[in-house]
């Protein structure tokens, strides 16, 4: 159904959410994130939600405004999510890691959380360029701050003579984030290598890419 018809069913005002309100909201940001990860930003569809969702497509608008306001808050939060993710996983290294080791546990942990762990991962990678130009340019601020946080583990690395500063680092961290996120787009479970050693090759790539043995 198009998005001008859906704006029908929207309530002139919409309720103030209770606890049972802010459920609901959850589960229809579960069940966008869903499909924005299988579908995409273009393809993504307010039904399909709604059928995720376990409701009624005109519903959807006691929560959200419009499908912009909808899928910018899966993206938002698939991004807030990535970066958390990868920040506690560093937390959580034992005292002493080198810089490199540092760097491998964030793009390890950042792969796996798109691969297996996380629709809203999935659904912001999977919608990189789709959305419009004002959404994406929102988006985007948050994508820029976690690049910059992998940029930082690349510099230190660096420094810290374990990769090679000779490499254009901006172009390193593309390419190897790049390869990240593209890979759901891929990957299957039921293929040849699980999530755990594919991130593993992702390091591998990294280290003896560009490491100063090369």
């Amino acid at each position: 159904m198009p998005v001008k018809a859906l704006r029908a069913y929207a309530p002139a005002k919409r309720p103030q959410r209770g606890a049972r309100g802010e459920l609901k909201r959850k589960q229809i940001l579960d069940a966008a994130a869903k499909v924005l990860a299988r579908r995409g930003y273009i393809g993504t569809q307010l039904s399909e939600i709604a059928a995720e969702a376990g409701t009624l497509a005109g519903s959807l608008y006691y929560h959200f405004e419009s499908r912009e306001e909808l899928l910018e808050e899966v993206l938002h939060e698939g991004v807030d999510q990535s970066f958390s993710h990868a920040r506690k996983v560093l937390d959580e290294l034992p005292q002493g890691s080198t810089p490199l080791e540092r760097l491998c546990a964030a793009v390890s942990a950042h792969l796996k959380f798109q691969l297996v762990e996380s629709d809203y991962a999935r659904a912001a990678a999977h919608s990189m360029g789709q959305a419009p130009q004002d959404v994406w340019r929102r988006v985007n601020e948050r994508f820029r701050k976690y690049g910059k946080f992998f940029d930082d583990l690349i510099e230190a690395a660096m420094k810290s003579g374990e990769l090679d500063p000779r490499v254009n680092r901006s172009a390193l961290r593309m390419l190897i984030i790049g390869a990240a996120n593209y890979a759901p787009e891929w990957y299957r479970q039921s293929g040849a290598l699980d999530a755990d050693q594919l991130s593993a090759l992702l390091v591998r790539l990294l280290v003896r890419g560009a490491g100063t043995g090369c």
